[in-house]
């Protein structure tokens, strides 16, 4: 066996078998994803521009790791039905090659395009029909599993452009480990040994794919996060046989590296990929990218053949292949007269956040959290309105029109049939307008332009509550058997926040320095929370009243 070794910055060396080398990594699809960027940090970070292809390089060549990891575990534990997965280890690795090989230009960004109206549904049929394993629709149906859409497509064209590189009868195991999606049905020794190997490519918390990225994106932003052992954890890697029963745990000695990798991951979630600015980008482009679908495909979703040397016929722009990020940046750029793609490329354009993290957001409300609650919930409502009027998430002077037009709307249709829904509606549709003009008193007393858009994103959960982090098994050689992470590891505890979403708003600076002063537009949402506590109160109160009073009937 003859290897080609590629310099990689983060672990030195990456030998890689010659033949993979020609049949999967110097192919056009495995090339394509050279331009596609791993992550959406560059506004933060500019030397964040990696890519999707040494990130897979990266993966495999830690997959290399685990998978010995495992051999080794199973010989020294002496475990009898390890000969009957060890042809899967070539799969497995395999597999970590081509984990991200259906990637969406953009990385996570162009992520829902891949599904249409049926979501996973659609996917998860073509990799039934291509695996032929009867088992995994009952599994996904009985578990409900829900991959992400670029593991389900990574999974279709691993197999369509590299399905002879594996055994036909193995495809099903190179689908489950990009996916995540464990063996349930029929369970054998050999099922819950590959079980095993599934979960050190993709499982909730630690994995080769995430260490990978962990520790690629810390090197190359240049953000400070904690270092990780790779090393030492994946040889600690410990295969566990109790009662018929095998699990995946790791030896004692990766306690200290296990909670960095842990720390790690919610240094990068907390401040790099919810930053206000990364979650702009994605913003503009997830538009963008869904008006070039519509106008340069003439479809709602990315199409299978966009991405492989098939390519998609179109009238305007030829055949689109092998589909990555310059495509797109040059489909932006032929777009007319487009603002959000004018806002992408001209950075001199970008809205501001008016509160630039969490943690300020939750100063300015500290000691009104239900109010801000609240609020939450109305602006969550109003950007469905404003989607639904065609205004993608931007409060405007057109946009408060359409809402005002709406609300009048509502107000003749309640005049004619006075329904109780209708009422909701329309008290409803006050409380948006009253949002939106709170923030256009705001625009008039900061000398801003009208026109604010608003993103809501997830509030930040640590892994260390995750009851996953908890049961992750450690091995003690003086304990029989593993004991679950969270009994030993009593001072990393986190509790859930208090809401599931908050939000930014976004305006546009008419001076580069220009400074703004938020009290009074704080004041005014709070007292709109206020306003909406009463009128909960008292329709909470005719609601008693009338219940009451048909008791009496």
């Amino acid at each position: 066996m003859s290897f080609k070794k590629f310099k990689d910055p983060v672990y030195g060396y990456i030998e890689i078998d010659n033949q993979l080398i020609s049949q999967i990594i110097d192919t056009a699809n495995f090339q394509r994803l050279r331009d596609i960027i791993q992550t959406s940090y560059s506004p933060l970070y500019t030397s964040a521009v990696h890519n999707r292809f040494t990130h897979s390089l990266g993966v495999y060549h830690l997959g290399r790791i685990a998978a010995r990891a495992f051999e080794n575990s199973c010989s020294l534990n002496h475990i009898s039905s390890f000969h009957t997965v060890k042809d899967y280890l070539p799969v497995f690795e395999i597999a970590c090659l081509l984990h991200d090989v259906g990637h969406a230009p953009f990385s996570h960004t162009g992520e829902d395009f891949y599904f249409d109206n049926t979501k996973h549904e659609a996917l998860h049929k073509i990799i039934i029909s291509l695996t032929d394993d009867a088992l995994l629709p009952i599994e996904i149906s009985k578990n409900s599993y829900k991959a992400a859409a670029h593991e389900l497509m990574s999974v279709i064209v691993g197999l369509n452009v590299y399905g002879a590189v594996i055994e036909k009868s193995r495809w099903s195991f190179f689908a489950r480990c990009i996916t995540g999606y464990k063996y349930t049905e029929s369970l054998t020794d050999k099922k819950q040994l590959l079980n095993c190997l599934i979960e050190l490519l993709n499982s909730s918390m630690i994995d080769v794919d995430k260490l990978d990225y962990l520790i690629r994106d810390a090197y190359m932003t240049g953000f400070e996060n904690i270092r990780i052992d790779y090393i030492r954890l994946l040889e600690s890697i410990y295969v566990f046989r109790q009662n018929a029963e095998y699990r995946l745990c790791y030896y004692k000695t990766a306690v200290s590296v296990i909670e960095n990798v842990v720390y790690a991951r919610d240094a990068e979630r907390k401040w790099l990929q919810n930053h206000p600015a990364v979650l702009y980008e994605a913003y503009l482009l997830q538009n963008i990218l869904s008006d070039i679908i519509e106008t340069c495909m003439k479809k709602t979703y990315i199409p299978y053949d966009c991405l492989t040397n098939n390519g998609l016929k179109t009238e305007s722009f030829g055949i689109i292949r092998l589909l990555s990020d310059s495509d797109i940046i040059y489909f932006m750029k032929n777009l007319p007269c487009h603002e959000l793609a004018a806002e992408y490329l001209d950075r001199s354009l970008r809205k501001h956040p008016i509160w630039k993290t969490e943690a300020e957001y939750q100063a300015i409300f500290s000691g009104n959290e239900e109010a801000a609650q609240t609020i939450e919930r109305e602006f969550a409502d109003l950007k469905k309105e404003l989607n639904g009027l065609g205004y993608s998430n931007t409060i405007s002077q057109n946009a408060l029109a359409a809402c005002r037009m709406d609300a009048r709307q509502l107000e003749l249709e309640y005049e004619t049939n006075a329904l109780p829904q209708l009422k909701m509606s329309l008290r409803k549709r006050k409380r948006q307008i009253q949002i939106m003009e709170a923030l256009y008193h705001f625009a008039d007393r900061e000398n801003l332009e009208f026109n604010f858009t608003i993103i809501s994103t997830k509030q930040f959960n640590s892994g260390f509550g995750k009851p996953e982090f908890s049961k992750i098994s450690m091995v003690f050689p003086e304990i029989a058997v593993p004991c679950e992470f969270g009994s030993i590891s009593h001072t990393l505890k986190a509790s859930e926040s208090t809401g599931e979403n908050f939000f930014y708003i976004y305006y546009t600076r008419k001076e580069l320095n220009q400074k703004i002063h938020i009290s009074e537009l704080i004041k005014e949402l709070l007292n709109i929370a206020y306003e909406i506590a009463q009128e909960q109160i008292r329709s909470a109160a005719e609601r008693n009243t009338q219940a009451a009073a048909n008791r009496l009937k």
